[in-house]
């Protein structure tokens, strides 16, 4: 019975966490906004750019310990699904 409750009481604080990161998220999808307004439609994808993102994500996740690779694959995902928020925005707003 007492590792039910821990495990719930632990989960409690990951659901808190994760609330914590969504509006994180949201953060980092107003700055999208913004940023997209000043792009063109060719400037949706900069490799540069994700790959310094990815590169500097990776050698702090190495220097955190955590699990190899886990970091860059999420935000990969998170970064497609930027990049396909932003096509969107072009075909609702063609400038």
């Amino acid at each position: 019975m007492e590792n039910i409750e821990l495990i719930e009481e632990i989960r409690e604080k990951i659901d808190k966490l994760d609330l914590e990161i969504l509006d994180l998220i949201e953060s980092r999808k107003k700055l999208v906004d913004e940023v997209v307004k000043l792009k063109t439609k060719e400037q949706i994808v900069d490799q540069k750019r994700i790959e310094k993102i990815l590169n500097k994500l990776n050698e702090q996740s190495i220097k955190m310990n955590l699990p190899e690779g886990m970091i860059v694959g999420m935000w990969k995902k998170m970064i497609s699904s930027f990049i396909e928020y932003e096509k969107k925005y072009f075909e609702n707003n063609p400038k």
